[in-house]
């Protein structure tokens, strides 16, 4: 992996734009540069890592904390890059290396053979811990019973003479206001 700096004079703009960060668990990259920008002109490549913005290591930094560190450097910008391979005449797409994530997260992945649904429950780890984020986890899901008996209570409702003389109300009400004979 081959380490270099860069000296680009200002004022902006740069001519590349910045993926990844601390907040995406992705290093900082070029993703885009302009065609004959100053990134381009000084050697800067599609996929060079960056390691470092006016001096400051880039590896603790958040997308936008990096933009805000480009932003501030005025009419000198400094950036330590590093690229694992040649550039090449065609630009490839490589896929980004996820980083080891922290702690809590590899927690999380090392407890996540559960998330499919246990026999029974429905109901899979995932869904379970957002039940439990959302204070929902005591609420009860409608079992089919309970639908069945809500359908038929809709039915009997519709058949009763309560529901056709609110009907009739109803139609008889629209057709004057309406002016339509009944």
């Amino acid at each position: 992996m081959d380490s270099f700096k860069v000296v680009l004079e200002g004022p902006a703009p740069w001519g590349f734009r910045l993926q990844g960060g601390k907040d995406f668990n992705v290093p900082l990259s070029i993703s885009r540069l302009t065609p004959g920008g100053k990134a381009a002109q000084a050697g800067v490549a599609v996929g060079d890592w960056v390691l470092s913005i006016d001096g400051e290591n880039a590896g603790s930094l958040t997308h936008i904390e990096a933009q805000n560190k480009i932003r501030a450097c005025g009419e000198r910008l400094s950036l330590g890059l590093s690229r694992a391979q040649p550039v090449q005449s065609k630009p490839q797409k490589q896929p980004l290396r996820p980083l080891v994530p922290d702690a809590s997260k590899q927690r999380l992945m090392e407890n996540t053979e559960d998330w499919r649904p246990r026999p029974g429950t429905g109901q899979s780890r995932s869904f379970r811990i957002l039940a439990h984020l959302t204070g929902t986890e005591f609420m009860q899901d409608p079992d089919e019973e309970h639908l069945k008996k809500s359908r038929e209570k809709y039915v009997l409702e519709l058949q009763s003479p309560r529901y056709t003389r609110l009907r009739d109300w109803h139609h008889q009400r629209s057709a004057h206001v309406l002016n339509v004979q009944s």
